[in-house]
């Protein structure tokens, strides 16, 4: 007796379904991380990520062309999302040097410096260098993504093989009775648009943004997603036309990354201690590596605990707040004031720093195939955004 040959052949596997809902970095590794991971056990799988917004990434830059010089094709570029990031774990390592092979993220080897609130009123003094960054063994280094820190993210996207991205599309909240099947969830838009069925659900949206999705549902670690405590973040983005139209602080800078602070043994109550207050840190845009071509332009971002005690506050009174603190930092006057002006509030930016005990990777209902994950989920950092999708991939290979 002759067997058939397509009887003996082993059937085709039927490839996992996987829906991702957010396509910022967390999601796009997660994406990436599971179609290595599944080709290296030679199995199937189906990966389809909607993003609410245009873009990917969530590395936002911002930029704008001088009114007055349309024709000109220099303009202001803003990294007003993250600046920077760094690789502590060889894991995240590793899985950052191909982009650094491809030169799509490089190390900034930025100058720190610090000026406190006893030499802010003298013009000629300035900031104290504090270091460098990467210049010391034993320091971590800090990437960014180049030319652009959303490039890193598009790249990302562009890579994947077996993963479909939808641009703005925001999914429904998840009810109970959207499980079928025992382990399958059917997707749909806000406007009623279906948009599949899938094996496993994982949102990898800001904290907020996920307990809304789930609120109408019963998963397992409902209360569990609000235990992590967010912080706010204002970014102020200022430009001028030329380095000879800049303060002279700035002109004159020998560093691109400065923090400002209260003196030691200062009074903080004072009234240049309480102006300056609001601030965190202030960047040098056109200092970084690959951004020499850019117009003159600085991102200023405030103290967190501050931006969190005026996350309500109208945006317009909070940047003339920054702006004021900005302008008795670096002194300008009426013929060096920044030609542009821009203020963006992050409602959650940062993960406070108590949240450090018994923090959760991933929150996982095994019963609906649901995961809740993200970089808020740890320290709130871009590694922390890989640790989380490093983690969703153990669990589903191991599923």
């Amino acid at each position: 007796m002759t067997i058939n040959q397509s009887q003996s052949q082993s059937p085709i596997p039927i490839p996992i379904n996987i829906a991702i809902i957010g396509a910022g970095l967390t999601g796009l590794i997660t994406a990436d991380l599971l179609e290595q991971a599944f080709k290296r056990q030679n199995r199937p799988i189906t990966i389809t990520i909607f993003e609410k917004s245009a873009g990917v990434g969530r590395l936002a830059t911002r930029y704008q062309t001088p009114p007055t010089d349309a024709i000109s094709t220099k303009h202001w570029q803003f990294d007003f999302g993250a600046q920077y990031f760094t690789a502590k774990t060889a894991a995240f390592q590793a899985y950052l040097q191909p982009w650094l092979d491809s030169g799509i993220i490089e190390p900034w080897q930025a100058v720190v410096a610090v000026l406190d609130s006893d030499a802010i009123v003298d013009k000629a003094v300035q900031p104290t260098i504090t270091a460098q960054w990467g210049s010391a063994q034993h320091e971590q280094p800090r990437y960014i993504s180049s030319p652009k820190m959303t490039t890193w993210g598009r790249a990302i996207a562009k890579k994947l093989t077996h993963s479909t991205i939808h641009y703005k599309t925001r999914v429904s909240p998840l009810a109970d009775n959207t499980v079928v099947n025992a382990s399958k969830t059917p997707l749909v838009d806000i406007e009623g648009n279906q948009l599949g069925e899938f094996d496993w659900v994982i949102c990898t949206a800001p904290q907020a943004q996920a307990i809304d999705l789930l609120a109408n549902s019963d998963f397992a670690q409902q209360d569990a997603l609000k235990t992590p405590t967010m912080l706010a973040c204002y970014t102020l983005m200022l430009g001028w036309k030329s380095l000879s139209a800049m303060p002279q602080r700035l002109h004159d800078a020998k560093w691109s990354v400065l923090e400002c602070k209260v003196a030691d043994n200062a009074d903080h109550s004072s009234h240049v201690n309480s102006r300056i207050s609001c601030l965190g840190k202030v960047f040098i845009e056109h200092h970084k590596p690959n951004r020499d071509h850019l117009l003159p332009s600085i991102t200023i971002y405030a103290d967190n605990d501050w931006s969190q005690a005026h996350v309500d506050d109208d945006i317009r009174e909070v940047q003339d707040q920054l702006l004021d603190a900005v302008q008795h930092l670096v002194q300008w006057d009426d013929s060096s004031a920044p030609a542009h002006i821009d203020c963006h509030r992050w409602r959650y930016a940062a993960t406070k720093a108590n949240h450090a005990t018994g923090r959760q990777l991933a929150y996982v209902d095994s019963k609906k195939h649901w995961i809740v994950t993200g970089d808020w989920c740890d320290a709130g950092r871009i590694e922390s955004g890989y640790k989380a999708a490093s983690h969703v991939v153990q669990l589903l290979v191991e599923a």
